[in-house]
């Protein structure tokens, strides 16, 4: 019950890191931020290697929401009054941009079903969020960006009973996120990068040189891309490892919504993929100060508030088939901490947000090792 409905299929791991190794770049964590970094890397004609504690999307990146969204994880107001319009449009833009390059990329990887643009709905739960809503809205328009405020009576009937109105950015997507980060990893197999999983990297971690499970793998340059992970392999970085909660459903006999949905502030977040079961997550406010961990734990009364939730707010009765949490990276700011950290290169605090901040991290960080 606490395997994650994302990772719920056969799955052959790749062998562990064979013993002592020497190579160029090492990159740490097979999620979104180190594929992609492994990827760029590659491609550049470094020799690269990448460990993977667990097995590829075995953390974060196989265990959220499946919402690929642009931005940060502030709404897009929020982000303009904490951190300067400047910083709030560049990095929407370059958001934007590495979307559309998911997009392209895993059409190419023929990646199915795993990775669709359908936009995503920001829901107001109160008639304070919809005047929010309305404010998110206006910024994207006063920049020159996609949103579309929706009233109550334009929202799919399910969601009309208990929200008021909605910001409809249409060029958000939905993930089956193991899936795509799996292709991914096939992706930076193909440029040159060798993957070796089920082998757990010692901290802290220290320029020059890892130990391992397996071996000591000696690198020009060491990259530690795993955002749960993240504080523990590199201490003092301004990022701390908290636990998100999700659940699934039995496939309903009724579509609710054909997209994403974030409500209440963005503390609830569910979606209805394909097969017709809902996957929903929440309500990190009410595991408060608990939920920062790094021990992949639950809590009995997050997952069964969830459950309420999905009942009176959604109408939704259906058996839960699967309950989990993915621990993730909060920042102190807010804002994902990506570069250099005294000889090593790093990315993560994503703030629940990662599956485009990482892909994009994860380039950053190869242009700042190779170039651009």
């Amino acid at each position: 019950m606490t395997t994650p409905f994302w990772l719920d299929e056969p799955y052959e791991p790749r062998a562990p890191l064979p013993g002592d190794v020497e190579v160029e770049a090492c990159v740490i964590g097979a999620g979104v931020g180190g594929l992609s970094c492994a990827r760029s890397l590659a491609t550049r004609g470094v020799d690269t290697i990448v460990l993977e504690r667990d097995t590829v999307a075995g953390g974060a990146s196989g265990r959220n929401g499946g919402f690929l969204l642009a931005g940060m994880a502030a709404f897009y107001h929020d982000a303009r009054e904490r951190y300067g319009a400047e910083q709030a449009r560049d990095t929407y833009a370059r958001t934007l941009a590495a979307q559309r390059e998911i997009y392209a990329l895993a059409a190419e990887l023929g990646t199915g079903d795993a990775v669709r643009r359908t936009g995503l709905l920001r829901v107001s739960a109160s008639e304070e969020e919809a005047d929010d809503v309305r404010r998110q809205v206006a910024a994207l328009h006063a920049d020159g960006f996609p949103g579309e405020l929706v009233e109550r009576d334009g929202l799919p009937v399910a969601l009309r009973r208990s929200f008021h109105n909605a910001c409809l950015t249409v060029h958000d997507g939905a993930l089956q996120p193991a899936r795509w980060i799996r292709a991914l990893a096939q992706a930076a197999e193909q440029a040159g990068a060798r993957i070796h999983e089920r082998t757990e990297v010692h901290g802290p971690v220290q320029a020059g040189a890892v130990d391992t499970t397996a071996g000591t793998v000696r690198a020009r340059h060491l990259i530690v891309a795993a955002d749960g992970a993240l504080a523990a392999l590199i201490p003092g970085v301004p990022v701390r490892a908290r636990r998100l909660h999700m659940l699934a459903t039995e496939p309903l006999p009724e579509r609710l919504v054909d997209c994403p949905v974030y409500a209440r502030f963005g503390y609830e977040y569910f979606q209805q993929p394909r097969d017709g079961r809902l996957l929903a997550g929440g309500f990190s406010d009410l595991d408060g100060e608990g939920s920062y961990t790094d021990r992949d734990e639950g809590s009995t009364a997050v997952w069964e508030r969830i459950g309420r939730y999905l009942a009176d707010d959604l109408g939704v009765e259906a058996p839960i088939t699967h309950r989990w949490v993915g621990t993730v990276g909060y920042s102190e700011d807010g804002l994902p901490v990506v570069g250099e950290r005294d000889g090593v290169y790093v990315a993560g605090g994503y703030s629940g947000h990662g599956n485009v901040l990482g892909y994009l991290a994860g380039q950053q960080l190869a242009a700042l090792i190779a170039g651009p």
